[in-house]
């Protein structure tokens, strides 16, 4: 049985500030390359620290919109429930299947689910 490493007050605090932010799990955890996912979630679990919660999950259709200028861009739209403005996310920023987005405008949260 391979001995838990006891952690130090430097992760604790990052673990912290990155658990409660809007970054992917998967982000988080390469902040901790010593650590597992199951530990690092543990870890915040008996902190007492929860990930935010995402009161505006979007899923969208692949390819709604395709580029004119010959540069073979591709991606989606969104429109902000918030103020109204457009989000635009380009297809080669997608690389898993959820991204977090900010509306430039109002500041609002979205977790765009590309894949279900």
């Amino acid at each position: 049985m391979v001995k838990a490493q006891l952690w130090s007050d430097e992760e604790v605090e990052r673990l912290r500030e990155l658990y409660t932010s809007y970054k992917t799990f998967d982000e988080i955890a390469e902040k901790f390359p010593k650590r597992t996912d199951n530990a690092i979630r543990l870890k915040a679990s008996r902190l007492g620290i929860r990930r935010p919660y995402y009161s505006n999950i979007v899923q969208v259709k692949p390819l709604v919109y395709k580029s004119g200028e010959g540069d073979q861009a591709s991606g989606y739209l969104i429109k902000c429930k918030e103020c109204g403005s457009w989000i635009q996310v380009d297809a080669s920023d997608q690389s898993r299947d959820r991204t977090v987005l900010t509306c430039a405008k109002c500041g609002n949260y979205y977790n765009v689910v590309t894949d279900l």
